[in-house]
């Protein structure tokens, strides 16, 4: 049996091979594997390795049937897609684009079955297998909507994405448009010539390298949800603070914490003593408080979700069990708590930093490493005897407007001035006094 080796038989078994390795690092990379979106987002990502590999394998042995089963593969393809990117974004399975497939999946599996669903081509000495009436229609509808979803999912991520991963997103979304917009270009022209199924594949070869390449290098870019996580909060049932971990710095966070507060004395003992999980609507965004034992957590979010409500009841419950010994004493000194960010780690890695939100903006380092200007930093070495309150007060200066610095300086000097103006008023009648 000779077997039709053609270019594009070439491409797709590469395509296949890249498309595998894609999903294994979908799998490998990420520290947050059970996201269900990135679930529906990975299953896409393999059946379309599938729908490439019997497309190649239809080539190659110039199987019809084959063919139909490669066009069958377009349902679960199209389908887990847009489950994926309808979920990442709003949490929900069900959308206008998730019935309309429903429907021409339906179509495209009765279609199949009929005669001449695909007929084969021969055109300059090259076998080509080609779908044809309405079996062809329905499926390059569904491609379509697959093609258009990979890019509405590029686009989301990219104007997501915060200001520390988004030179990656840009590359990320430059292999997106290769995989829809430029891919999907050639796939309409294939409508008039079969050739042009051949650069319609290398466009998606180019894509789903780039890709991979930027999922490599910063695996966050796969699940950049439409909302903003600023803060979280751990306080003992007497309402100390423990634990405070910041996202992202915003005008709000000092409201939604007092709101915190406020919702903790609020809350009824009943709800809080059994492990409840609330959500709180404040101003400007919605606080999700948890209460276990001997902790109350709260998480500061621009919206609801349920990702972020798990997040918190699994954060809660690891922290009461790692710190059972000192929240049983009592403990309230926070520098016992700091070795909770590996919880943050554990629990909320899919969440980037949106702290630093320009290439201006100074890094967040350790105090240790921090460098005022001089006059400032002796003026606070000579306020602050105590090394460690120096470097307290010097790292949080150090993340407020020089304004703000400033101003603290000139009132503590003129504090300072108007306490020894009294102090030699004191002594002056203090002598006077005397007889």
């Amino acid at each position: 049996m000779t077997l039709n080796l053609t270019p594009e038989v070439i491409t797709d078994f590469t395509l296949t091979t890249i498309g595998i390795v894609f999903t294994i690092i979908t799998y490998i990379k990420p520290k947050t594997k059970k996201l269900t979106s990135l679930n529906y987002i990975r299953l896409a990502i393999f059946t379309f390795s599938v729908f490439i590999f019997f497309d190649g394998l239809s080539i190659l042995y110039v199987s019809k049937f084959l063919g139909v089963i490669t066009g069958f593969i377009l349902i679960p393809l199209t389908l887990s897609l847009v489950i994926g990117v309808r979920y990442s974004t709003s949490e929900s399975f069900y959308s206008h684009g998730f019935i309309v497939v429903v429907g021409l999946s339906v179509l495209l599996f009765y279609l199949g079955f009929q005669p001449n669903a695909i007929i084969i081509q021969i055109q300059e000495g090259n076998i080509w297998l080609v779908w044809t009436g309405l079996f062809s229609i329905i499926a390059m509808i569904l491609t379509a909507i697959t093609l258009v979803y990979i890019f509405y999912w590029g686009i989301k991520t990219l104007k997501n994405a915060p200001f520390l991963i988004k030179k990656e997103a840009y590359l990320f979304f430059l292999g997106i448009f290769f995989s829809s917009v430029v891919a999907m270009g050639f796939y309409i022209l294939y409508l008039f010539d079969p050739f042009y199924i051949l650069p319609s594949n290398i466009a998606l070869l180019v894509g789903l390298v780039i890709i991979t390449l930027s999922v490599i290098i910063e695996p966050k870019l796969l699940y950049i949800l439409p909302f903003t996580v600023y803060r979280i909060v751990v306080k003992d049932r007497e309402g100390y603070p423990l634990f405070d971990h910041d996202w992202s710095k915003s005008e709000i966070s000092e409201n939604l914490f007092t709101g915190f507060i406020n919702a903790i004395q609020l809350m009824s003992e009943e709800i809080m003593n059994i492990g409840g999980l609330l959500d709180i609507q404040l101003k400007d965004g919605i606080l999700i408080l948890h209460g276990s034992e001997n902790i109350t957590v709260g998480l500061i979010t621009s919206k609801s979700s349920k990702l972020l409500s798990s997040s918190v009841t699994n954060f809660t419950r690891d922290f009461e069990n790692k710190f059972e010994k000192n929240l049983k004493e009592g403990n309230k000194d926070m520098v016992e708590y700091e070795s909770a960010h590996e919880l943050i780690e554990k629990h909320f890695s899919n969440f980037p930093s949106r702290i630093i939100t320009n290439k201006r903006k100074p890094l967040l380092l350790t105090e240790k490493l921090l460098r005022l200007p001089l006059a400032l930093d002796n003026a606070l070495k000579t306020i602050f005897k105590d090394e460690k309150e120096y470097n307290f007060i010097k790292s949080e200066i150090y993340r407020t407007p020089e304004s703000t610095a400033a101003g603290f300086i000139s009132l503590y000097k003129e504090l300072k001035k108007e306490l020894e103006e009294k102090d030699k008023l004191n002594r002056v009648n203090n002598r006077k006094s005397i007889p």
